[in-house]
């Protein structure tokens, strides 16, 4: 028997009945909500890792903690946390400049894990789009920065990279600062009404 407990609610199923995690994800996955968080035999699984389980097969005795949340409550309990996150790596930059200027290793795993975090926000910056009705922000200046930081990525001059990333970087992790900002503000006008 595999135990899940979906939002304080304990129910048992058969690992037979279903096979994979995708399958019984997709049986018992309320409509209209999002995963807030997910326990598998005691391990807290990050909410985006959902879709590498997906094929993983099912064992008997497993024990699945899953919350479920409106979109609107997840965002308003994440984007504090994400523009705090945004104020800080804006922070660091210029320390991650001096630190590719340098030469130290580090500072290529920190443009690694910044092109990731920039990839991450824009995705959550789609996905807001898609939730809460928003004026659409005119974007092509913050299109053209991170072309720039992209292409002296591809080309590779440690120079041209720093500066990138000390004069470019900081405008469009702004860019996205507000914008998250303005959803915050948005989601707390409709939820005090």
């Amino acid at each position: 028997m595999i135990t899940v407990i979906l939002n304080g609610k304990r129910m048992s199923f058969q690992a037979k009945d279903f096979i994979t995690f995708g399958k019984l994800y997709d049986q018992i996955c309320p409509k209209d909500k999002v995963l807030k968080s997910l326990t598998i035999n005691k391990i807290q699984v990050p909410t985006q890792k959902v879709s590498e389980l997906r094929d993983s097969l099912l064992e008997e005795n497993a024990e699945i903690i899953m919350e479920f949340t409106t979109p609107i409550e997840y965002l308003s309990e994440i984007l504090p946390g994400i523009i705090d996150y945004i104020k800080t790596a804006i922070g660091l930059l210029p320390s991650v400049a001096e630190s590719l200027r340098t030469g130290q290793a580090k500072s290529f795993k920190d443009i690694e894990s910044l092109s990731e975090s920039i990839s991450a926000l824009d995705s959550l910056r789609q996905n807001i789009y898609r939730i809460i009705e928003l004026p659409h922000i005119e974007t092509s200046s913050i299109i053209v920065r991170l072309r720039k930081f992209l292409s002296t990525l591809e080309g590779q001059d440690i120079s041209e990279i720093a500066n990138s990333v000390e004069n470019d970087l900081p405008i469009v992790l702004k860019s996205y600062q507000d914008f998250f900002e303005l959803a915050l503000s948005k989601i707390r006008e409709v939820h005090s009404q």
